[in-house]
């Protein structure tokens, strides 16, 4: 550094690490300022708060390692094995695990010392017999083992957030070791891995603290122990997420409901639960608030005892539920006055008359999914519409009994609406947007998905009244035209835009949306037949915040009509163009090389030159066309 050095000599380490803080919690950011000098390296490696590392490559331990060594203020840690430690996309704070720079320690004279790259912080394992999977293949023992979290465990002793994703090879030896030396750990997620009774049984006898645990998809346990980790530490127990798991049973959820009296949000899907266990759940954890169940062996009775018990409820989520009726959700209407968000997935039993309970009971209700529940009609939503007037979001899924004249009284008695959400709903006409925009023009995001009778005459009344209308999607919209195009771009400063399929659709429409809606950071056109090079053009001289672009299947483009949008979207950093037949290797690499934040693109392998594959390097993401 040339001339004097007036930041290093008056700012204090205490000031530094308060300045680093402050920069943000991006990764970007923060390696940026540990490479201005030493010392602000020294700082940032002894305050860095948080890391998100891969955990699938034959260095795995070596970089948990590395991170634990370098990196010992770490409270928060995510490893997740789909990621590969050799694809670039491996250590979010440890890049320098892949370098072939020599490496150094610090002697206590202050010197440094070259060590070799082989040396490593060797431990001994012996796995609990029972957790061990079976090898499938040679490659499951280069992954994350016990050896890596180990390491963490001892060089990470302040550790409150782990997350282990689909690490296949962790077993309870490597959780015992996280139990002796992680104290404070708050939060847990294990999601799809392998472990046995010892590691969770461990975990509750040494984190008493442990307040979220996460074990969706999680095999080689027993209700042993889940069982034996609630007892020890069920009372700090805030949220328990349980997915898949073939071992489980009522057992389980008995102790819930025994040891867990502050258990606030449960996430429960299994074939094996039948109402007793729910309604233990009901009976001992009154404080629930979230509560998402995908029972197929639960009926009416255990959502009878959530109504009577769980007063508190504000948010349910029942999926393929096939055993539960209308009098199911007439006992939570009942008892669950503060329900506000409300999901309901291909519960077939149910009727209009659910809805009218929840309408006339719970008058707080904000967000409202119904998916696949075919026997609900268009009194369902008559209902919602005039008794919930503080209905923000609505969401129709496949409804094929819903008809226009519900969204009359949504129109009418909804005025607070931002989000609707319309897809396969076949019923569903331009006259139901328009009662929509001309009663809700509060309304933010609007998603319509093969909607075959929505067209102009919607899209018109939306832009004359919707005119904080931000995100619109209209995937495989066939009747919408340029006329409606350019009426929302009068109309609304749109800031995302899906017109996936909509094969009426031309450069003039595209245009339009260009010059209205300047603001755009993402755009899919995939699928547009008629729109070509001067549409891109217009794009790339108006949109300059364009971030995400897709523009698959779209015949019509060519290189030349790539080469106008990133002149003038520089900031892109998502580009989409598979099957686009006049796009050739020139233009792939004018994206590449034009596009310096660019982050993924998607396009065919042969269109890539070797040139252009060293540049983009891990960016690149090919089309699968073979068997």
């Amino acid at each position: 550094m040339r001339g004097a050095d007036l930041i290093n000599l008056l700012l204090p380490d205490e000031i530094l690490d308060e300045v680093l803080r402050r920069v943000g919690g991006a990764k970007r950011d923060l390696d940026a300022c540990a490479l201005v000098c030493r010392r602000w390296r020294r700082v940032d490696r002894a305050t860095r708060r948080s890391a998100k590392l891969a955990a699938s490559g034959a260095r795995a331990d070596e970089v948990l390692r590395l991170v634990a060594d370098r990196f010992p203020a770490l409270v928060e840690v995510s490893v997740d094995e789909r990621l590969s430690v050799g694809t670039g996309a491996a250590g979010n704070v440890c890049a320098t695990a892949r370098s072939r720079r020599p490496m150094y320690t610090i002697t206590p004279s202050g010197r440094r010392r070259r060590i070799s790259r082989s040396s490593s912080f060797s431990v001994r394992m012996s796995p609990f017999p029972l957790d061990q999977p079976g090898n499938d293949n040679e490659t499951e023992r280069t992954c994350l083992t016990d050896v890596g979290l180990t390491n963490l465990a001892r060089g990470c002793k302040g550790l409150e957030k782990l997350s282990l994703v689909w690490c296949s090879s962790i077993t309870s030896t490597g959780l015992v070791r996280i139990s002796e030396n992680c104290k404070n750990l708050s939060s847990l997620d294990l999601q799809a891995c392998y472990i046995g009774d010892p590691g969770l049984i461990a975990i509750g006898e040494g984190c008493k603290l442990l307040r979220n645990l996460n074990l969706r998809f999680v095999e080689g346990t027993t209700d042993e122990g889940l069982i034996g980790l609630i007892k020890n530490c069920g009372q700090s127990l805030v949220s328990l997420g349980i997915a898949t798991c073939a071992w489980m049973t009522d057992a389980s959820l008995h102790a819930v409901g025994s040891y867990c009296p502050n258990l606030e949000i449960l996430s429960l899907e299994s074939d094996h639960i039948k109402n007793e266990g729910v309604v233990s759940v009901a009976k001992g954890c009154r404080l629930l608030k979230t509560l998402k169940l995908q029972c197929m062996g639960a009926g009416d009775e255990a959502l009878d005892a959530i109504g009577v018990f769980c007063s508190l409820l504000e948010s349910l989520s029942l999926n393929n539920f096939e055993r539960f009726t209308d009098r199911s959700l007439s006992s939570i209407a009942k008892g669950c006055k503060n329900l506000t968000d409300l999901i309901l997935n291909d519960c077939h039993l149910l009727t209009d008359r659910s809805l009218e309970f929840v309408a006339r009971s719970c008058k707080k209700i904000a967000r409202l999914k119904i998916n696949g529940c075919q026997n609900m009609e268009t009194a369902a939503l008559e209902h919602i519409g005039r008794w919930c007037p503080g209905l923000l979001e609505l969401s129709l899924i496949y409804c094929p009994r819903i008809r226009d004249s519900a969204f009359l009284e949504v129109g009418r008695g909804c005025s607070l609406l931002r989000s609707l959400y319309l897809v396969d709903c076949s019923r569903i006409s331009d006259d139901a947007l328009c009662y929509i925009a001309q009663g809700c023009k509060n309304l933010t995001e609007l998603s319509i998905r093969r909607g075959y009778e929505i067209g102009d005459k919607a899209l018109i009344s939306v832009a004359e009244n919707c005119k904080l209308l931000r995100e619109l999607t209209l995937q495989f919209c066939e009747r919408v035209s340029d006329a409606g195009l350019s009426a929302i771009a009068e109309g609304c400063s749109l800031q995302k835009l899906n017109l996936c399929g909509c094969q009426l659709i031309t450069d003039n429409g595209l245009i339009a949306i260009a010059r209205g809606c300047s603001d755009l950071f993402f755009l899919d056109i995939s699928v547009l037949r008629l729109v070509g090079d001067t549409a891109l053009a217009e794009i790339g001289e108006s949109c300059p915040q364009l971030k995400e672009v897709a523009l698959s299947h779209c015949p019509e483009v060519t290189d030349v009509g790539l080469g106008h949008l990133v002149r003038g979207c520089s900031q892109l950093q998502s580009c989409q163009m598979v099957y686009c037949r006049r796009v050739s290797s020139s233009g792939v690499a004018t994206v590449v090389s034009s596009c310096p934040k660019l982050k993924k693109i998607l396009v065919e392998e042969w269109k890539v030159s070797e040139r252009t594959r060293r540049r983009a390097g891990p960016i690149l993401s090919y089309l699968c066309t073979g068997l």
